[in-house]
């Protein structure tokens, strides 16, 4: 399973020029000759089978905690790409490591706890975001 996993990210990784432009700039994409469907349905295909896979080792709930809430906390605190990916990564990072503990900690179930940590995050994220837009 890790070898499939690790050969999505190097295919994500090398092809990621261009799934950038399709998503974000589909004229663009478009004028540079991409067909963009293809690449709509090769992205999607490949985000399909990698979350088939996670749902049948970890539940549903928390692989949609790990995809959902670090990329919308990301949106809320950055306005670039990279940024966004960064905080992404670092909110991800937190909630697991965070659940993990108060799963051990309160002898709790590690997904619950994990899911409910990702809750906690964004709902941290959210309140600190509301504050920042009106002040």
């Amino acid at each position: 399973m890790f070898r499939a996993f690790l050969a999505v990210g190097i295919f994500h990784f090398v092809l990621r020029k261009n799934f950038l432009l399709v998503s974000f700039d589909r004229d663009g994409a478009y004028a540079k000759g991409l067909r963009v469907r293809w690449w709509d349905f090769l992205f999607y295909a490949v985000f399909g089978l990698v979350v088939t896979s996670f749902v049948r080792i970890a539940g549903v709930l928390l692989v949609f905690s790990y995809l959902i809430v670090p990329a919308v906390c990301g949106i809320n605190l950055a306005g670039r790409i990279g940024n966004r990916l960064l905080i992404g990564w670092i909110i991800a990072l937190i909630g697991g490591i965070a659940g993990l503990f108060f799963s051990f900690w309160w002898d709790l179930p590690s997904g619950a706890a994990i899911v409910c940590t990702f809750g906690g995050l964004l709902i941290l994220v959210s309140i600190g975001t509301l504050f920042r837009r009106h002040a």
